[in-house]
């Protein structure tokens, strides 16, 4: 049977379209003590679709058929966007729970056909091959992962991307930034979070962003679309998504200053932003005969 979805990319936000899936989805969020019309549960697709549909255009164009992987996909509100854009995806969170939920999401956008869902309690291990995916989207997710760990998660995104995919990295809290993002809070990027327990007597510590330099080394070899392009893409996205012509002329020269240490934009502000191709050639990645369906198209 065929999906409602399966002709041409969407051009409008993707509607509830089935109401036994809508109505479980509310009760999922329910059971999970959340308000299932809050604008990060059930109202978050109209959010993504007017910023990561912008991103994945910026960077990746046409992905119609494409192999995507939103590593972090919580509710699937950004999975459901790049499906409605054509893509095939695929979404993996360390939550249960929230797997769970992006199901009745998925399945009451009329997208449960066209993506594919994963609980991974370990993410330093994915259940995929190598060279699976031609983009991993990771937005809003680096900076949850322990310190300890995300040397071998980085490893293993880059094992399952496809040599000359896309690595797009979005909307990271930054430990460089002196207020936390997520929480607002001053200065806790720059203290150890030993002193959480110590000080604060805390057994779970503060909510901190994500050091990006571990990241520009895992991905050191990899061509920085943003360096290259002193931040075209990167502006082009966010002047869809609305960004006023004087914010955008400002990025335009951080770009350029950034440029010349040899840094991209997206590291300027308080979120840690870049995307990468990985090499055609890679040290990392045993290159695979692609699966039937799959595109094996360099992206723009």
């Amino acid at each position: 049977m065929k999906s409602i979805h399966d002709h041409a990319p969407a051009a409008r936000p993707p509607a509830v379209v089935d109401a036994a899936a809508n109505a479980a989805f509310r009760a999922q969020a329910a059971a999970m003590g959340y308000d299932p019309d809050d604008r990060w549960v059930g109202g978050y697709v109209p959010v993504a679709w007017e910023e990561a549909r912008h991103l994945i255009a910026a960077y990746a164009g046409d992905v119609t058929g494409a192999a995507l992987l939103e590593f972090g996909c919580n509710y699937a509100a950004t999975s459901i966007v790049a499906a409605a854009m054509g893509a095939r995806v695929t979404g993996v969170d360390v939550d249960a729970d929230a797997i769970a939920l992006a199901r009745c999401n998925a399945a009451r956008h009329g997208f449960a056909d066209r993506i594919e869902l994963c609980h991974v309690a370990d993410t330093r291990r994915l259940p995929f091959d190598d060279a699976s995916f031609d983009i991993i989207l990771c937005i809003s997710v680096l900076e949850y992962v322990a310190p300890d760990h995300l040397p071998a998660v980085l490893a293993e995104l880059a094992r399952v991307l496809k040599p000359g995919g896309l690595m797009i990295v979005s909307g990271t809290a930054s430990r460089l930034a002196p207020r936390e993002v997520h929480s607002g809070r001053w200065l806790v990027n720059y203290w150890p979070r030993a002193l959480d327990r110590r000080l604060l007597r805390r057994d779970v510590p503060l909510q901190r962003g994500v050091n990006p330099l571990p990241i520009l080394r895992a991905f050191r070899d990899w061509e920085n679309l943003d360096l290259t392009d002193r931040g075209a893409r990167w502006c082009a996205a966010r002047a869809a998504m609305g960004q006023s012509a004087a914010k955008l002329k400002a990025a335009r020269l951080i770009a350029r200053l950034t440029s010349l240490f040899g840094l991209s934009i997206g590291m300027a502000g308080s979120s840690f932003s870049a995307t990468w191709r990985k090499p055609s050639k890679a040290m990392n990645a045993t290159p695979q005969c692609p699966r039937e369906g799959r595109s094996t198209r360099p992206f723009p």
